[in-house]
This record gives structure tokens, sequence and C-alpha cells, in this order.
């Protein structure tokens, strides 16, 4: 962010980099500058291990009313054309993620930290990126074997599979790959070819199984054969089920607009997404019967900002 536009061209420049995608809805935006706001919580100015942090969107110019940020952020404008482009033929939002991640390994050599706008860093990462550049890979968090059909998407999946997809990773039926979260993926760029086996797999398997979750699920499928995959949900929060704190979000940025990045790094303090998660989670375990039946939804208190901060 900063006071100025800084729309840098792709560089082969070795180092650690992060990249996020973050256009169309605003709550996209809001999710993507708490995300950064979290990172700078954990690291004083330049003491960040990170060269780049890759923004693609398509509003550049709405991350520059923030002021005085050190992060060292960089931006690959995209257009309409080029988002469709990139959902490709099966017009799938998802695929985008895939030609973001292609895009930017093209003239990158080093260790690539992809993240969902919507994570909140909890440690520092400096791990993370070690443990990459030593060959291992990055999910978010393992959310078991598709086969186990613990849910009703693994289980059409995992019918899916068994019947459509006769392919063996490491030895392994498919259907008994472990599914990942995709929210986070570190990688080498060494292992830069692991995108074109996803989008291959994504682009085949995507027209027969119109899930949103197969795209993860290639992800999950390559990385594991490429390595052992090491979670990060020790390192950042993934709030991908938390869509009721965008209002809050949103709030939030209103009320602190005219605040420097130092501030609102302070005030940040205020929205605690774990205790967020928390509350949802009770609110529907808690709730009574005529409000399973009328379908009552959680939504965060509305707050009063000046008295929170208070609180600090």
């Amino acid at each position: 962010m900063g006071q100025a536009i800084r729309e840098s061209p792709l560089q082969g420049i070795g180092g650690n980099y992060i990249v996020l995608q973050c256009y169309g809805n605003k709550g996209i935006f809001h999710e993507c500058a708490f995300a950064l706001l979290s990172l700078s919580r954990l690291y004083q100015a330049g003491q960040l291990p990170v060269s780049e942090i890759w923004i693609y969107t398509d509003d550049p110019t709405w991350f520059a009313s923030f002021k005085d940020c050190s992060l060292p952020l960089r931006y690959r404008k995209l257009d309409e054309a080029t988002i469709n482009k990139w959902k490709g033929d099966i017009n799938f939002v998802h695929r985008v993620k895939i030609e973001v991640l292609k895009d930017l390994v093209k003239d990158k050599v080093g260790n690539i930290l992809y993240l969902d706008c919507d994570v909140v860093f909890t440690t520092p990462i400096e791990e993370v990126f070690n443990n990459i550049g030593a060959s291992q890979l990055y999910m978010h968090v393992r959310e078991g074997k598709v086969s186990e059909r613990n849910n009703s998407i693994f289980a059409k999946l995992d019918t899916y599979l068994r019947k459509n997809v006769p392919l063996k990773i490491n030895g392994t039926p498919i259907h008994d790959v472990a599914m990942w979260n995709a929210g986070v993926l570190g990688f080498n760029t060494k292992h830069a070819h692991i995108l074109d086996e996803v989008l291959t797999f994504t682009d085949n398997e995507y027209p027969r199984f119109p899930k949103h979750v197969i795209e993860q699920f290639a992800f999950s499928v390559y990385f594991q054969q490429a390595g052992n995959v090491k979670q990060a949900a020790s390192y950042l929060i993934h709030y991908w089920n938390l869509k009721e704190v965008r209002p809050l979000l949103a709030s939030f940025f209103e009320h602190f607009k005219n605040k420097t990045w130092s501030e609102l790094v302070h005030y940040s303090q205020l929205i605690q997404m774990p205790v967020l998660m928390q509350e949802k989670g009770n609110f529907y375990s808690n709730r009574n019967v005529w409000k399973n039946i009328s379908g009552e939804k959680w939504v965060p208190s509305k707050p009063d900002w000046a008295e929170l901060v208070k609180q600090l």
C-alpha cells in the first residue's frame, strides 16, 4: 500500500514471495487488507522475510488510500478479459488461481507462498520459507481422505473418482488421496511444473464434475505426488467459512479510514477471527428448534469502534 501505486514489471529476482488474488467483490479487498495488517503485526519495518508481495487485482488504486505501508507490495493489474481468459473454456472461477501462479512463476526464482485473501497471520513465517527452500510443500490443513466420505461433497467426489478416474498417486488409488485445504499453497519455483498438472486435471475433470472442490483436489493430488505436504495452519488462520465478517471488516476500514498503516495495524487487534469463529459455532450449536426451523443466521455484533478502542 503506500501513497503511490507501484505497478512493477515481473522480474527474475530470487527470494521469498507472497501472492494474493484480489478482484471483484469489495469484501475481498477488505479481507486482503486485513491479511496484510496481520502480517505487519508480526514484523517491524525491514524485518519481513519476503522480497515482494504480489497482489493480482482489478483495482490497484484501491490500495493507495493506505498511508505509510512499509510492506513490499507489487501489483499485477487484471482486466475483465484476462480474468475471463483465465477462467478458461470451462468458465471456472477457481481456475484463475492456477493461472495467477503460472503467471507469477514465469519470471520468478525462489519460494512462493500463495494465500487466499481470507487469512490471518498468527505466527512468524521464516520457518515456512526455509522449509519451502528445502523443497517442502505446504497447504493449509489436511481435511481427510476423500474415500472416508465425511461430508456430502467428499461422498460425491469419491463416487465420481471410483467410476471415472482410474489414476494412482504414488501407488494410492486417487479416491484414497487426502484432500487438503488450498487456501494456502507453498512451493519452490523448481516445483512449478505441478501447476501444469493441476491445470490439466482441472480442465479435464471440472466439466464432468462441476464442483468447486476440483481445483482444491487437483492441488492436493499433485502436491502429494511431489512430496510430503506440511500444514500451514500453525502460521495462518483461514476463515473461509466466515463470510459473515465482511460487513464487520467494511465497518472497520470505514471507521479508521483516515488512520496511518501503523495505526491500522494497532487497531486491527480489535477483530479477533478465532473469537468470531467460536461465536458462530456456539450460535449454531445452541440455537433452539424454532430458530433451526426458521433458518435464523448468525450475524456478528455491530461494533462501537470508539468504545472498543478503549480496550487497547
